[in-house]
């Protein structure tokens, strides 16, 4: 299997702008991505994914390629990460290189683990599925069979159509939503649907809270968590 990492990294960001290159731990959330991967010992290329030179700097001095920058287009506030992947597969493609899987490791997760982004690559790969990802659990209150939306006028209409007034916590089933920790998909199937989850994916169950940097407070929350049960690049990071 030929394995590609793709780790997104574009400058600009409003709400916490250059937070890429924040440390945590004394590590760039760019470089803690990069040293996972690498970690991981699966992948054939690692591959930063920007628009910024500065980030370019960052990533070579860790031991990822950046062989081109990802053009303005792919770059913006409303840019889909799909179209940045896609671009990527089909520049590597022109230049004679080809992959079976791609993992997404976006910078913004830096509670994954080596181990979680291995789980993820093998779940993807194994017979009947082609793509994984992984999830946490919704918490209760916030089930989506207790949620509303909300007319211009303010009247409140249930979310979902199955939903009543009258649901009781013990009958609703668990849900769960994506927490960008890793996403894997095989190249061909991601090329025929254009998304990171192929036609059937497998979702990885993550216990643990994770977060997934967006806010100075999600800093500040990421930043407890790692100080509350150990950085997750511990010994990686000093022998690096």
């Amino acid at each position: 299997m030929q394995r590609l990492a793709i780790i997104p990294a574009r400058s600009g960001s409003k709400g916490v702008p250059g937070k890429n290159l924040r440390r945590i731990g004394g590590v760039s959330l760019l470089a803690r991505a990069i040293l996972t991967a690498r970690v991981t010992g699966l992948f054939d290329r690692i591959f930063v994914s920007t628009d910024s030179a500065e980030y370019v700097a960052e990533a070579a001095k860790y031991g990822a390629e950046t062989p081109w920058l990802r053009p303005a287009e792919l770059a913006s506030d409303t840019a889909l990460v799909a179209d940045a992947i896609r671009h990527t597969i089909e520049e590597f493609e022109r230049r004679g290189e080809r992959f079976d899987t791609l993992a997404l490791l976006e910078p913004t997760s830096p509670l994954r683990t080596p181990a979680t982004v291995r789980e993820v690559v093998h779940a993807a790969e194994r017979r009947g599925w082609d793509a994984a990802f992984t999830v946490s659990e919704v918490p209760k209150p916030y089930h989506p069979l207790k949620q509303f939306r909300l007319d211009e006028e303010g009247a409140a209409s249930f979310v979902m159509h199955e939903a009543s007034p009258n649901v009781n916590r013990q009958s609703l089933h668990p849900t769960y939503i994506r927490n960008g920790l890793a996403y894997a998909v095989r190249v061909n199937a991601f090329l025929a649907t254009h998304s990171i989850h192929g036609t059937r994916a497998r979702a990885i169950v993550v216990d643990e809270e994770v977060v997934s940097i967006d806010t100075e407070e999600d800093f500040a929350l990421a930043e407890r968590l790692i100080a509350e049960r150990g950085d997750p690049l511990a010994g990686i990071i000093e022998e690096d």
